[in-house]
């Protein structure tokens, strides 16, 4: 009976990864000042864009095409400027 848990915990213990290397850094998943600036405004502007093609106000529209631009150009210079993930998951350790 020894011989069978033995054989059974063998191939449960199979499936974990101890150690494994490609996994050593915690993953940051974009969460960086960069980031949500970017989604934050891209966000803003697609509601801006839906409102404004739904009803038909040419204004609205374009402010949401500029601020989705501007969250996009806004993400880029934060993340350029130390505020993105690379520089902001590093800054924790």
């Amino acid at each position: 009976m020894s011989s069978t848990r033995s054989s059974a915990r063998a191939s449960l213990d199979d499936d974990l990864v101890l150690n494994d290397p490609t996994h050593a850094e915690p993953l940051g998943h974009g969460n960086s000042p960069a980031a949500w600036t970017l989604v934050l405004l891209v966000l803003l502007g697609a509601v801006l864009v839906m409102i404004g093609m739904l009803a038909g106000l040419v204004v609205v529209t374009i402010a949401g095409i500029v601020s989705a631009v501007a969250g996009v150009v806004a993400g880029f210079i934060m993340g350029k400027a130390g505020l993105g993930a690379k520089a902001h998951g590093s800054s924790r350790h």
